[in-house]
């Protein structure tokens, strides 16, 4: 359907990391998502992507929420679930991308959730 990226920033980053334990770790992911169409920004949309990775032992954290705004095409009223799906993947790959920016900032193993 041809949706455009416009803009993308972090909204919130929570990280915690214990640089005291020298065990491998079991990380677990969870994440949400949501795609919000404000008011007086017509033609476009607002997605949320919160990721959480995280450790049982309470060792390590990464939680951020990413806000990426996608310029819909020319005439869409209604963001049927294939242009909802489309604008959700421009954003996932985007919040990906700045998870492993991020990771190897912090000086720890690359974060790809995206398996590239």
């Amino acid at each position: 359907m041809n949706a455009e990226f416009v803009d993308f920033k972090t909204v919130k980053l929570n990280t915690v990391l214990d640089t005291g334990t020298g065990a491998e770790l079991e990380l677990s992911q969870e994440g949400r998502v949501s795609v919000d169409r404000p008011e007086g920004w017509e033609g476009y949309a607002v997605v949320y992507l919160n990721i959480k990775i995280s450790d049982d032992g309470g060792h390590f954290l990464f939680d951020i929420i990413t806000q990426t705004v996608i310029k819909l095409p020319e005439g869409v009223s209604e963001l049927p679930d294939e242009l909802n799906e489309e604008c959700i993947l421009i954003a996932r790959e985007k919040t990906y991308a700045a998870i492993r920016a991020i990771s190897v900032g912090m000086g720890i193993s690359e974060l790809d959730l995206g398996g590239e």
